[in-house]
């Protein structure tokens, strides 16, 4: 695992391809993804450049999708996340197909397209922890209908665990038992890096992250 690089930083790296998991639903065409769900609010802003020159991308479709603060994500019925066994069957059953939709949500889902200088913005929550699930939130970036990484940003564990025993709905579940070695999706990453958002808490009570990815063209 390595820290992001911030939009402002002059260096780029490339993120680890991750499954895209069971819950993949496609997203609306959005900056803010929250609907009704309650959570700190997270204003994330990515930057899609080419690596290794860092040179920005424009037009990439970056789309985001995560589960809310106790662990539920759209279009799927609520409360499995903390159902262990559930929750281990659906991502056992998601490595070989997707998990049909049973329901019309699409809360904390969205896409944006990238500006001249490669940024895209959402204002979204952090996400809460599920079994068997460090949190996290999942994205794709595409360009010219070709879909170019499908993978996962994280957060720093004491940030997360802060959050979760102190602030609702978060504390409705606590501290998280899981971590970067115990995840069972990261158990299948063989090669690479996984990329942790680096939070910045601002004084209107919300936090602000960026991330600055890097994709190869060709």
């Amino acid at each position: 695992m390595t820290l992001t690089p911030n939009i402002d930083d002059e260096i780029c790296v490339l993120s680890s391809p991750i499954s895209e998991g069971p819950y993949y639903l496609k997203s609306p065409l959005r900056t803010d993804i929250r609907e009704s769900r309650k959570g700190k609010t997270l204003n994330l802003k990515f930057q899609i450049v080419d690596y290794p020159s860092c040179n920005p991308i424009e037009n990439a479709i970056v789309e985001i999708w995560q589960c809310d603060a106790v662990g539920n994500y759209s279009g799927y019925k609520e409360g499995i996340g903390h159902n262990i066994w559930e929750s281990a069957k659906q991502l056992e059953f998601g490595k070989k197909q997707h998990i049909e939709s049973s329901n019309k949500s699409v809360y904390l889902r969205g896409y944006q397209k990238t500006d001249l200088n490669g940024n895209a913005e959402f204002t979204t929550i952090i996400p809460g922890w599920y079994d068997p699930r460090v949190p996290h939130i999942h994205y794709k970036v595409i360009l010219d209908d070709k879909e170019h990484l499908t993978s996962e940003l994280y957060f720093d564990q004491k940030f997360c665990n802060e959050l979760f025993t102190s602030v609702a709905p978060y504390n409705q579940y606590g501290e998280s038992p899981y971590d970067f070695r115990n995840d069972k999706s990261l158990a299948n990453v063989k090669e690479g890096t996984g990329l942790i958002l680096t939070p910045e808490k601002k004084s209107d009570n919300t936090v602000l992250a960026t991330a600055k990815i890097g994709i190869k063209l060709t």
